[in-house]
């Protein structure tokens, strides 16, 4: 707005204010100078406005396993993994979750690029075994018999393969995950 129209950062700032005190303007969060207009567009892109402010942000967790088709879970707030080196910011419709930038490095290859301009995405294979790294099934909302085993590819087992080598987790086939419901459910890492 300073460039646009010309006005001093006060008077941007304080006026950014007043329209976010009238729901005009939603900001991004924090000091993130990341805002969108509500009257043109009441459904932001918040995945653009996220990738402005956070160029490091990915979709992790559930979201990404729901996202492949592999769940049909709705996370109430989709996760999303940020480079503890850079500005961390809170974004209302997701949970951010500051990383070392080792892991970044560690699942790089489980990262894919998101055609659609929006925010970059852990593939499902990546996803599971970066959410079992960190927590039991259950723990984290799903359960074996909560994901869709048969939108597993051999591309998946595959990707499944390095995340379990990149992540320290016990190497076992994918699909012998799939144990019974709520039981002795198979969880890598542990014999």
């Amino acid at each position: 707005m300073t460039v646009r129209f010309c006005w001093t950062s006060k008077t941007a700032s304080q006026t950014l204010y007043q329209w976010k005190q009238r729901d005009l303007v939603g900001a991004l969060g924090g000091h993130s100078d990341v805002f969108v207009n509500l009257v043109a567009n009441p459904h932001p892109q918040w995945e653009k406005a996220m990738r402005l402010a956070m160029p490091t942000a990915v979709i992790v967790g559930l979201e990404a396993l729901r996202q492949a088709g592999w769940s049909t879970q709705v996370p109430h707030r989709p996760s999303v993994a940020v480079s503890r080196e850079q500005s961390v910011f809170t974004v209302n419709p997701y949970e951010v979750e500051p990383r070392a930038p080792a892991w970044f490095q560690t699942a790089a290859a489980g990262i894919v690029k998101n055609p659609a301009g929006g925010l970059p995405i852990l593939k499902p294979a990546w996803a599971l075994a970066d959410l079992l790294r960190q927590h039991a099934w259950g723990d984290f909302g799903l359960w074996p018999d909560d994901i869709e085993w048969s939108e597993v590819s051999p591309q998946d087992e595959n990707d499944w393969d390095k995340a379990c080598r990149a992540f320290g987790l016990e190497e076992a086939p994918l699909l012998d995950l799939q144990v019974d419901s709520r039981g002795a459910v198979a969880q890598p890492g542990q014999a």
